[in-house]
This record gives C-alpha cells, structure tokens and sequence, in this order.
C-alpha cells in the first residue's frame, strides 16, 4: 500500500521531460511498473540495479502488471522467474577481444569506435531506450546508452582519431535530443528525463567547425537558443534570494544556475541504493534524499569533466 501511495505522488514528474512528449517510451520503468519495479529492486534480484531499469518488457506494462498481482509470486526465486519469463534482459556487454601484440595507444583508441558505436533509430516498444537517428558512441559496460557530458570527451577522442563522420552524428543526435525533449538529457533513457549535466553542447557544435565554430553555431542556433531557455527558465520572474528549477537569484539580483532535477524519487538505475540511504538517514535529518542524489549525478559530471 505504501509503494502504490508513494508510486501515485511521483508518477506526475517521472513521466515527463517536456510537455509535448507523450507516449510510454517517455516514461520511467519505476512508474511503468509500480510495485513490481519496487518489488524487483528492493529483493536485490539483480546484483545492478541498473539492469532491471534496461529492459525490455515483452507485453505492455498494465498487462504485466495485472499478471504480477494475480500469481503474486511469494519467493525471491519466483519474482526472477516472472521477470525473466515477462522481460528481455539487457545483453552482457562482450569483452574486448585479446590481442596478440601490444597495440600502439593510437592504434588501441582508434580500435575501440567501432566496438563502442550504437545505431537505435528505432527501439522496441516499451524499452527505456530513446531512438536516436544517428550511430553513436556509448561509455561501455553498464552503461549502454549515449550520455551527455561524456560524449564531448569521447568527441574530442574523435577529432584526434579523423573521424568527422562520427563527430557529425553525435551532434546531431543531441541536436534531436533538444528538439524532441527540450533539453539534452543525461543519457538516453527514459530516466534520465528528469535531468541534464552540464551543458556542452556549444563546445561539442564547435568542434564540427574548429577554424570557423560561428559557422556551426548559426547552423545549430535553434538548439542553442532551447538549451539556454531550459537553463534559464524562470529567471526572468525570480525575486532576490528566488530559486526555480536551474536558476537562483542572490540578493543583489545576480542570477546563477544550479544543478537539478524534476524528480525527487530514488533513481532508477540505483533505486534500492537510494532507498537504503533514506532508511538509513536519522529522523531530524534532510529528508531529500533521492533528489540529492539525482541532482548530484548532474553536478557530478561537471566535476568530473573538471578533473579530466
């Protein structure tokens, strides 16, 4: 009963990322699939709790969910069973190949695009997965899909190795991304919806041009102008000492952006993490934990990016 009361509250600010976007594959799994996702995840029946948020329901999300209350399964054991028996699992990720001889560093990195290259126009119903028209390149291992912020370092990698192609269709799949959803997610899962990371799309449009970056400024301008909107939204309505969503206005009326997220729930891909550190906070303490958590994986990739 909890769960259900807990899921109904949250469900308005999972589904969305913009107001025109409609359709399940805009809506995280954690509201998809209610109490059987909460089920899933807190029995730890996958060691990641990001594998169960990667896939892929083989029938539509209130059938499975009306099978699940029905045969309430009562063990651990029979949980995974109806979840293997009602889900496409996401596929190990294939380790790299052994080699003979040492590669040159070059000639390893330059290697590795094509093994780390996606191409998802289109996704099966009801994955998490957001169809991208162009290939791209994926961090690897557990994180299977585009990121943000990640992707201008791999861009960089790209402009060294000679490989302009590439560097056109990371673009414009983030140029898609603005467009469609209003903002450049942190990655390309419905759950990552909610969020950004740091904003670097400008510096990624620059690339495509480096001895003339305002020649691929004007020709992505569109995007530029939504992505700023996104950041700023609010600003220009904010009294001294205000706060909305990414802005806040000091007391001499500066305005400042900061890092967040339209949810407040545990993430997906680390709910029964989030759950243990609200259960385990002190009574008294800050009660945010889950919005914490989401707003720090969009600080975190600006820190990140600027230690690299």
């Amino acid at each position: 009963m909890k769960t259900t009361i807990w899921m109904a509250l949250v469900a308005p600010v999972l589904f969305i990322a913009h107001p025109t976007v409609a359709g399940e594959q805009s809506i995280a799994p954690q509201v998809l699939f209610e109490d059987l996702y909460a089920d899933v995840e807190l029995g730890r029946i996958f060691p990641d709790s990001k594998e169960f948020a990667d896939a892929t329901a083989k029938l539509p999300p209130p059938e499975i969910l009306a099978l699940y209350r029905a045969q309430k399964p009562l063990s651990l054991e029979a949980l995974k069973r109806f979840v293997v028996a009602h889900f496409e699992l996401p596929a190990d990720s294939a380790a790299p190949p052994g080699v003979s001889e040492p590669a040159p560093i070059r000639q390893h990195i330059d290697s590795l695009w094509e093994r780390l290259t996606r191409d998802t126009p289109t996704t099966a119903p009801y994955s998490s997965l957001l169809p991208l028209p162009r290939p791209y390149i994926v961090p690897g291992g557990r994180f299977r899909e585009l990121y943000y912020w990640d992707s201008y370092f791999t861009m960089l990698g790209l402009a060294e190795s000679g490989r302009p192609d590439l560097l056109e269709d990371m673009v414009e799949n983030f140029a898609h991304l603005i467009d469609y959803y209003g903002h450049a997610p942190n990655g390309a899962r419905s759950y990552y919806l909610t969020r950004s990371q740091p904003p670097f799309f400008f510096a990624m449009v620059g690339l495509l041009s480096p001895t003339d970056p305002a020649a691929a400024f004007a020709r992505y301008l569109p995007q530029l102008k939504t992505e700023y909107a996104f950041w700023m939204e609010g600003a220009k309505d904010l009294a001294a000492g205000g706060v909305h969503r990414r802005v806040v206005a000091l007391d001499d009326g500066s305005i400042l952006n900061r890092y967040w997220d339209d949810s407040d729930a545990p993430r997906d891909e680390s709910y029964r993490e989030d759950v243990a550190q609200a259960q385990a906070t002190p009574r008294g303490a800050p009660t945010d934990l889950s919005g914490d958590s989401r707003r720090g994986r969009e600080r975190l990739g600006f820190q990140l990016a600027m230690v690299r």
